[in-house]
């Protein structure tokens, strides 16, 4: 055979290939963002210091005076929170505090955490992040697995890297 006719055949052999691993790849990233991440799989992921994740908190930041004595800790931000999370109400930026806008990063890995775990928020918060599940069950489930949570106003991480010498 022709070396050129050779290669010619290879070459479309490995773009043909090319193409189905790119397609592959793409209908797996869509599957995992379609299942829901239980709450044991958030907790063994975060203790994991070489996977970088993002918790998006999208519960009202604090609860409304009208509100305030019927709210459960669950039902905002600053009653309760995954430690890390970041407040982004609604999934809206602009009612996000101005602290946190900053720290949202729409190419990390991305959990969604509402108070149970609502479909209808996370199909809405899916444009703003490219790989993205939601948390089965919410702060709700994560409050009853007894995992370590957080309390209070957002605070944003502090600046360098830590470590160094003493």
């Amino acid at each position: 055979m022709n070396p050129k006719i050779e290669r010619a055949i290879y070459i479309v052999i490995i773009i043909a290939l090319s193409g189905v691993l790119l397609s592959l790849g793409k209908k797996k990233v869509e599957l995992e963002n379609s299942l829901p991440m239980t709450v044991d799989e958030l907790a063994d992921k975060m203790s994991n210091p070489k996977l970088n994740l993002q918790i998006i908190d999208v519960r009202p930041y604090e609860v409304s005076e009208e509100e305030e004595d019927e709210a459960e800790e669950t039902d905002y931000y600053t009653g309760v929170h995954i430690p890390g999370a970041i407040p982004m109400p609604d999934c809206d930026l602009n009612k996000t505090p101005e602290d946190a806008r900053s720290q949202i990063n729409p190419y990390l890995p991305t959990i969604i955490v509402s108070k149970d775990g609502d479909p209808e928020i996370f199909q809405k918060c899916k444009k703003f992040f490219k790989f993205v599940r939601n948390l089965e069950g919410g702060m709700v489930a994560w409050d009853e697995a007894g995992y370590p949570e957080d309390e209070g106003e957002y605070e944003p991480p502090s600046a360098g890297g830590g470590g160094g010498c003493l």
